[in-house]
């Protein structure tokens, strides 16, 4: 049997991290998504289509949405499957709680940094219909900020405008040789 695999989609918003997550959850068996868009506006009695006021980005919000998503991963991780967390986890004090808990249940702890150019995510980012609340103007400001890449962690990068597919492909195959060192 092998290792479970904890997968941090890591990035800033409109780079393609929630499709390519969806492509690689469909190589996997027996894993559980966590997108935190969907999961913060569940969690605060809200539909996923539905723009969320400013309030909502809270800190105590934030870390709200963060504990719920962290019980959900060590739940799962316990049962034996395979995690996957899409959120932008553009700092490391966001990403070491989740870094830590998957090495605290003897998981694997990877990270899939995914990253698009500027004007393709000023595009994506001003259609309508998505979960994520991000506009380009939120895009510029949390990029100042970014720690990116992961390097606290072992993660591979990616090219979000690249065919989501192939780049599931890609990662599925990078994590199944990391999987074949433990």
């Amino acid at each position: 049997m092998r290792k479970r695999v904890m997968i941090l989609m890591v990035g800033l918003p409109g780079v393609g991290k929630t499709t390519l997550a969806k492509h690689l959850s469909n190589l996997m068996e027996d894993v559980a998504v966590y997108e935190s868009d969907r999961i913060r506006k569940r969690l605060l009695g809200f539909p996923p289509y539905v723009r969320l006021p400013s309030h909502a980005y809270a800190p105590d919000i934030n870390e709200s949405v963060f504990a719920h998503i962290r019980k959900e991963v060590c739940a799962n991780l316990e049962m034996g499957r395979d995690v996957i967390v899409d959120a932008t986890f553009l700092k490391v004090k966001y990403r070491s709680p989740f870094r830590d808990l998957a090495h605290d249940l003897r998981a694997v702890p990877l990270a899939v940094h995914v990253f698009a150019p500027e004007e393709v995510v000023r595009e994506r980012l001003s259609n309508d219909g998505r979960v994520s609340d991000a506009t380009f103007d939120v895009y510029l400001n949390l990029k100042a900020d970014a720690q990116l890449p992961p390097e606290e962690m072992t993660y591979v990068s990616v090219d979000g405008t690249l065919d989501p597919h192939i780049n599931a492909i890609f990662v599925w195959t990078w994590i199944k040789g990391i999987l074949r060192a433990f």
